[in-house]
């Protein structure tokens, strides 16, 4: 797998390249987290100067370290970073004139959604002719990644073994929402088979695709409509609007949904 190297050091600012360089590699690993022999030998720092600027990292917020598996992750500061970017309009401006043409064609509700670590964040709306106003109530929302259509699409990108160890470190939360492992790797498994998510549940069906935002970020659209509007058959002609009219961002699409 290739990931971010480290940036060329300028004069006076060597120790924070370094140091930021390290965070880029934490954020590229950050599902499963990296541990501190993978960081010196991505980023060619001696082991030393590596577990320095990492302990500074984590007094700062930035990083955080389990103190079982030795593993990085993202700190709460670089979290809460992302999350207050999320009301910046960047990649809604890129995504939004995609958003609002599948909109028109399907006559429907396109949601964008972002991928943080184990959860989606609901970005976007924009709504077709045949608008439900119940799905405003979703922008802004953040649920964890299996809980929502767009989510199973980004969870389907994953392997087996990732996707049953978040399963196993969400177990609780899953068990309130009354979805067992099996259920969501059966999800999972036929996003993959169709090429693209589907759930139909509720009185409301939605269909979609993730696509890869640079190096250590996704996202997703998705069209929701109520059932009757979206049954499996109409699935697979709005996933290929989807891919025709996808937002261009970023030349790599994957199959998913939103």
């Amino acid at each position: 797998m290739n990931h971010p190297t480290l940036p060329g050091a300028r004069p006076g600012a060597q120790s924070i390249e370094r140091a930021m360089g390290l965070v880029n590699l934490v954020a590229f690993h950050h599902d499963q987290g990296t541990t501190l022999q993978a960081l010196v030998q991505a980023s060619g720092l001696d082991r030393t100067t590596a577990w320095r600027m990492l302990g500074s990292l984590q007094h700062a917020g930035l990083l955080e370290r389990d103190a079982q598996s030795g593993r990085y992750t993202l700190g709460v500061q670089a979290t809460a970073w992302g999350a207050a970017s999320l009301g910046q309009a960047a990649l809604i401006r890129q995504c939004q004139p995609a958003m609002k043409t599948l909109a028109r064609l399907s006559g429907d509700n396109v949601f964008l959604v972002l991928r943080l670590g184990d959860y989606s964040h609901c970005l976007h709306l924009e709504q077709g002719e045949h608008a439900v106003p119940a799905f405003r109530q979703t922008v802004g929302e953040t649920r964890l990644l299996g809980l929502g259509v767009a989510s199973i699409a980004m969870l389907a990108a994953l392997d087996d073994p990732t996707v049953q160890l978040h399963h196993a470190q969400h177990r609780e939360a899953y068990e309130l929402e009354g979805v067992t492992r099996a259920q969501l790797m059966r999800w999972v498994q036929s996003t993959r088979q169709r090429g693209f998510a589907y759930r139909n549940t509720a009185g409301i069906a939605a269909v979609g695709l993730h696509w890869q935002l640079g190096g250590a970020a996704v996202a997703a659209l998705s069209i929701g409509a109520s059932r009757t509007r979206l049954p499996l058959s109409r699935a697979s002609e709005l996933a290929a609007q989807m891919r025709t009219h996808r937002p261009a961002t970023n030349s790599g699409v994957h199959h998913g949904v939103v």
